[in-house]
Formats: structure tokens, sequence, C-alpha cells
């Protein structure tokens, strides 16, 4: 539920930026100042039955946020404007930035010249210096929380990490794809990689972002921290797509070295290394910010919107984002070509034509050249609702979220009586947690039409994720008598399911769930979800039949394992239910709740050492993604653990 009232009694609520299991953002107004200048406000619930857990998060909370204010204001620094605690709910808020993010730039994959990469690093690693000299780390350092300023054009850094101490694990989407990167993860050093420190974690992030700044890679394709060969590959990709020396390809991979001996230990060490190996004809000319790109590239806004995926495996009807980019190099012919063809037919013949090309070059992957298109088309006619819509889609896949909301907004001012642009601006709110704005966006795509199956199918899963289960049902229930097509009735089913579950009807919930995979007998979440069921059922034999047939469809998805371990748990099956989660593990060494559960079985067959450790990595993964109920819980078992031990909790 987002905040609808005045915070503090100043600050009033405008939208979601984005929204986390503890963790919500938004874009506010500050009504104290006579502009009603925008402000963004971190709002993180703290738990509230564990008075010494909550004691020590609000004493951490208060010390960083006192740390940040000590620096004073910093013009390369988002300026903290207040915090405000109520309950258990803490808020800060800080500077709205106007100006577009880092991963804007980084969109346009375009390599960049040594010159340009330096310029870089000794702006970015001058702001590490500042808040390393004040004994602060970031610790959620990525693009997007690199602004560069609308105006002036220098970076400024935005969003510091209260709880995290010690490096970010690799973020993981709510929906049960557990598996699933975000656009973040390749620059935050993941939970197993604690040999990074708190400062080394931030050298980390800028040499990731510098590395990609210089090959011009898509964020799909830069290496992972996970990947065994992983320095190798960051050698590879420097030598192959980049025109650095090797003095500067020898700094960046030492920059994001997991090898502790080879870190360096403070931001100003890389630059006295920058300036001895790699130097600086002008050191003033490299600390000049760079222009902010032209608006036809894309340049966004100041902050960028995280997409939030469903929180139950729901089968959605949401778009997919392509994970294919290539180089935009025959962009300037094709553009060339095209500008003499424009001079030479009707406008409506050029306009269809560029929706034809920017459609071309998207499916190649060619998102930059796709979005030039979109870009001359809506210039020469700006009410055109489907090149709108298709750059909405492009524009959401480059994060900028809020021009992707204006453009289907734009869409449906200009044609307010079509359903489609509804769906899609629905679809984009619910990604980004507005799920009442969401939900009125699929009601008026309904109303324009009635037979509209995946609005009825999405508004179901946005009413399901507000509680609304007899709503959820109602849309469901519709979507199955209106659909033609054996998916869409399949995704009707499968949600109705869970919803029918959630109401404690698990008779009816196993029916649907059965016509399911009797539509889709090859979808393994049809089979996981039974499972689900007839678990709830307390049909256990039942439940692990369909996790199987789940693990023999989909083999890398650690889910089916999970849910099969806690059932063969039911059943007394230890050493079954270990090796489910150990195999969950393997696949997914950031799943806390493996780790929890695996924890608790040790504990029960009484390795209290393997427990102890276990309980230790989920506390620590917990806290660092702000997770702090799962936190709390841990916290309690370890106090637990440890008094059998015979230590003091």
């Amino acid at each position: 539920m987002v905040v609808k009232r005045l915070i503090d009694g100043r600050f009033q609520f405008i939208r979601v930026v984005s929204t986390k299991a503890y963790t919500k953002t938004y874009l506010m107004t500050d009504h104290s100042d006579p502009a009603k200048a925008k402000c963004i406000v971190k709002h993180l619930q703290l738990p509230s039955h564990n008075t010494i857990t909550l004691k020590f998060l609000n004493d951490l909370l208060a010390k960083r946020v006192n740390l940040l204010k000590r620096m004073g204001d910093q013009e390369a620094i988002a300026k903290n404007l207040s915090t405000v605690q109520e309950g258990q709910d803490f808020y800060w808020v800080r500077d709205y930035v106007a100006g577009h993010s880092l991963m804007a730039e980084l969109a346009e994959g375009k390599p960049r010249l040594e010159a340009e990469v330096l310029r870089f690093l000794v702006e970015s690693l001058g702001i590490l210096d500042l808040i390393q000299r004040h004994g602060i780390a970031h610790q959620n350092l990525h693009p997007n929380n690199l602004i560069r300023h609308r105006d002036r054009g220098h970076l400024v850094l935005v969003d510091f990490g209260l709880i995290q101490d010690a490096g970010t694990p690799e973020p993981s989407s709510d929906n049960g794809n557990s598996a699933t990167l975000t656009a973040e993860s390749a620059y935050l050093p993941q939970v197993k990689h604690r040999q990074y420190t708190r400062f080394a974690a931030d050298h980390f992030a800028l040499g990731m972002i510098a590395m990609q700044m210089a090959t011009g890679l898509s964020n799909e394709a830069i290496p992972r921290l996970n990947q065994e060969d992983f320095l190798a590959q960051i050698k590879l990709q420097l030598d192959e797509c980049s025109t650095l020396g090797n003095p500067l390809k020898d700094i960046l991979i030492k920059m994001v070295s997991p090898q502790p001996e080879a870190q360096y230990h403070q931001a100003k060490d890389i630059l006295l290394a920058l300036a001895e190996r790699v130097g600086s004809a002008d050191p003033v000319a490299l600390a000049k910010p760079v222009s902010p790109p032209p608006p036809e590239n894309g340049a966004m806004d100041s902050e960028r919107l995280a997409s939030m995926p469903p929180a139950a495996p729901r089968a959605a009807r949401l778009g997919r984002r392509s994970k294919v980019w290539l180089g935009a190099g025959v962009a300037i012919a094709l553009l060339t070509v095209a500008g003499v063809f424009l001079l030479r037919i009707p406008q409506r013949m050029t306009v269809n034509s560029l929706l034809q090309q920017a459609e071309a070059a998207k499916q190649v992957g060619q998102k930059n050249d796709s979005l030039n298109y979109l870009n001359q088309a809506i210039e020469l006619k700006p009410d055109h609702g489907k090149a709108l819509a298709q750059r909405s889609t492009l524009l959401w896949e480059n994060g900028q979220s809020e021009e992707a909301l204006q453009d289907l907004t734009n869409a449906i001012q200009n044609d307010p009586d079509t359903a489609t642009w509804y769906f899609q601006r629905g679809n984009l709110r619910f990604r980004l947690g507005d799920l009442q704005g969401a939900i009125a966006d699929y009601g008026d795509a309904l109303e324009r039409e009635a037979t509209y199956v995946d609005a009825h199918i999405n508004r179901g899963n946005a009413r399901a994720e507000l509680g609304d289960e007899e709503g959820a049902l109602q849309d469901y229930t519709a979507a199955i008598n209106l659909a033609k097509d054996p998916e869409s009735k399949a995704d009707a089913y499968l949600n109705r399911c869970l919803s029918l579950s959630n109401l404690a009807d698990h008779a009816a919930a196993l029916n649907d769930c059965t016509e399911a995979v009797n539509l889709r007998p090859n979808n393994s979440l049809a089979y996981e979800n039974r499972g689900l069921v007839k678990r709830r059922l307390n049909d256990f034999q039942g439940a692990i039949q369909d996790f199987t047939i789940a693990i023999q469809i989909n083999a890398g998805s650690p889910e089916p394992y999970y849910n099969r371990g806690l059932t063969r748990q039911d059943l007394g099956d230890y050493a079954g239910a270990m090796a489910d989660f150990n195999q969950t593990i393997q696949l997914n060494p950031n799943h806390p709740f493996a780790h929890y559960d695996r924890g608790l079985l040790h504990a029960e067959l009484g390795d209290i050492e393997s427990a102890i450790a276990d309980l230790e990595t989920v506390a620590s993964a917990c806290l660092d993604v702000s997770r702090l109920g799962c936190f709390d819980d841990a916290k309690y078992q370890l106090e637990k653990l440890r008094a059998i031990q015979g230590e003091e909790p």
C-alpha cells in the first residue's frame, strides 16, 4: 500500500519509485519548501516484535545517517533533507536530482575512448575519496545511483546503503524465480564473496562500470562475478572490445578482483595509481564532466524506477524484455539513407516506414537504432499512438520508466478509446508497485473492450497482490470463460488455483491446477503450484510427484527442489530433504529460505555447528537486503542454538 498522507506533516506522496520486501521508495513533494520541490523518500519498515533487534537497527540507521550529515552539503552528493521515524517506520528523505542516470549513458552501447573512461574514474573516485575520508562506504553503488546533473553535467551520488555492512547479495526476484539477475547485480558483490571489504565493494562497482563504458557491452553481456573465470573474462572483453592501454586495463582488473591481496584499500590509492601509471597532461580537463546525452538518445530523468515483478508464482501476461544487443554501427548509414528518403515521400508513408524500420531493428537487437526511428516518427507525428506505445516499451527497457509512462499517457490522451494503451500502462504501473493505478488502468481497458482476457488476468494478479483474493477470483473466472487460446486459459486456471488455495478452498484449487496441467503439460510452474496445493491437502506423496515432474521439465530452477525438500521433511525423510536443500543452494547459493530450513534440519539432526553456519548466512543475507523480519527470525534461532552450545546469546 502506498503512502497517501503527509509524512512529518511535510512530505506529500506523488508516486512509487520502487518497492521491495521491506523498503519502498517514493517521489514526494516537500511542502515546507516555497517552490514545493520534489524529493526522494526511502521508507524502511522495521520489525516490531523484537525490541532488542529494533533498537539495534535504529541505532545503526541513526549512525549511518549522522555520518552522512557530518559531510555537510557537497555538490557531488545528494543532499539529505530529513529523517523521520514513526513507530516501526523509518523514512530517509533526500533531494531530488534532476538529470539522468549513468545507466542511460551505458545503454547507448558505444565503446568510449580511454580519455573518457579516465575522466569518469577521476570524477567518481574523487567522490568516493570524499566519503571515505569520513569513514563512509556507499554499499549500494551501481549506475542507477550515479546521476548526471541535467544543468551542470557533473555526477551526483545517491541512495547510500543504510543496512549493508559488507557487500550486497546478488538480488533475486520475488516471483519465485530466485535465479533471475537484476541489472544492478552486475555491480554488487554477492554474499558469498565476503572478501570484498566495505570500500573494495564500491571500487568493484566503479571498475565494472568503467569496463562496461570502455567496451560498450550491454548489461546482460558483461561478466558476472559468479563465473569461475570472471577475471579472465574481464581481461578478454577489455582486450577484444576496448581501446584502453595496458596500464589502465591492469588497474581496472585490480579494482574488480575478488582476491583481497590484489584490491586497493582506498579510492585515493586508485587515483594515485592512475596518475603514476596512466598519467594526464591536463588533470583539470580529466575532471571536467561530460555533457548529458542528447534527448534523441533517450536521456532519462533523475530516478530510474526499478521494475517489480509479481510477488507470487502467478502467470502474468506482461511483455518480455529482449536480452539481445548488437552494435549501433549500422545506424548512421541507415539513418542517412532514411534522411534522403524522407524528403521524397508523404508524411504518413514516412511515419509508417519509420515504424517498420524500428520494429525490424528491435527484432535483431538494435534497440538504439529502433529508438532513433521512433523518435523521428514521433517528431513528425507527435500524436501517433502506436509509435508512442512502441517507444514506451524501449524506454522501459532502458530503465526510463517515467518517460515510458508519459508516452503511454500521451497515447491515451490522443486516443482515449484504445484499450491497448490502458493495458500497457497498467502493466508498467504493476511492475512499479502502483497496484491501485494498475487496477484502474486494467478497468479502463475492460470498459473499452469487455472481452480483453489479458486485462482480466493482470487485474486479477494486481488484486491478489493487494490481498483481494475474492476480486481476483472474479477476474480469473471471467478470463477462463472468455479465453479462446489454451495459453491464456491455462494462465487463468493457474492463477485461480492459487487464489482458491489462499482462500482455503483446496479441493477447487486442485481442480484448477489440474486443468492448467492438462492445457500445458510441459509447463513446470503448473506442476509446481499443483504440488503446493497437494501439500496443503497433506497429500505429500502426490506433492512430491508433482515437484519431481517440475524438476524433470526445468532442472535449473531451485524452487521445486526447495518445495520437494520441505515435503520430504514433512514425511520424515530427512536425508531426502537435506539432498533437496543442498541442490537448491547449489543452484542458487543466495536462497535464504533453503539455508534457513537446512539450518533447522541440521539442528534437528544434532549438527549444531552446521546449523549455526547456515543461519549466520541467512542473517547476514537478510540484513544486507533489509529483509528485517527474516533477519529477526534467523537471529532468534541463532540465539537458541548458541545457548545449546553453552555460548552467550
